[in-house]
């Protein structure tokens, strides 16, 4: 039953996780439209892959914070400091770019699998959203850091991922797309993201930093 619950909450944030549009939702979608749903459904595959790594890591680390406070403490408060900045960066960005181009990628499946790859090894965001996950459920001793359970949370965010990025493939003609207009205004969103989270956090934290 443990195993089973793990699944469900790592699908679930790997789900959740995708679905405000982001560089690999927009890359996906893209690549639908102009080159085909099987072409896109290899990108998804390959980004899909790198999540595998990335919440193996987020969830190493949030062991070692759930192991020691002080470290949590510190990374928080750095935490703080580069959500802010990251907030003006985008903000900076959305002002500045008038149209985000996402480019088209070549047919060959190789060379798509690679582009998903590598695409989703430089997102690097999903990693802190895996570390606050498990560890909100690690304090309420709902997730366990020993195997197999954390590696049904894993396969179950690799899952997640993959169907919303499907789902981005399949209802992108349905629902319309402007990838111009979405990337124009993510920027938008993300500083408005960063800011709030770094704005949460300061709140949260201002009884250790004053």
């Amino acid at each position: 039953m443990d195993s089973f619950w793990h699944f469900v909450f790592g699908f679930s944030v790997g789900f959740i996780g995708v679905i405000p549009p982001g560089l690999l939702n927009l890359t996906a979608a893209k690549i639908s439209v102009n080159q085909g749903r099987r072409a896109a459904v290899l990108f998804c595959v390959g980004a899909s892959l790198v999540v595998v790594a990335q919440v193996y890591v987020g969830v190493f680390f949030s062991k070692l914070l759930t192991d020691n406070q002080q470290v949590l403490i510190a990374l928080e408060r750095f935490a703080i400091i580069a959500f802010f900045a990251l907030s003006i960066f985008f903000f900076i960005k959305a002002r500045l770019d008038t149209a985000t181009e996402v480019k088209a990628v070549e047919k060959s499946g190789y060379k798509l699998l690679g582009h998903g790859i590598i695409l989703s090894t430089l997102n690097v965001f999903p990693i802190p959203f895996y570390i606050g996950f498990s560890s909100f459920l690690a304090d309420r001793d709902l997730f366990k850091f020993e195997s197999p359970t954390a590696h049904f949370f894993i396969f179950g965010a690799c899952l997640g991922t993959f169907l919303m990025l499907l789902a981005y493939v399949k209802y992108v003609k349905k629902f319309g797309f402007d990838s111009a207009n979405f990337a124009r205004n993510i920027n938008y969103l993300l500083s408005g993201l960063t800011f709030l989270i770094a704005l949460v956090s300061l709140i949260k934290m201002r009884d250790d930093i004053f």
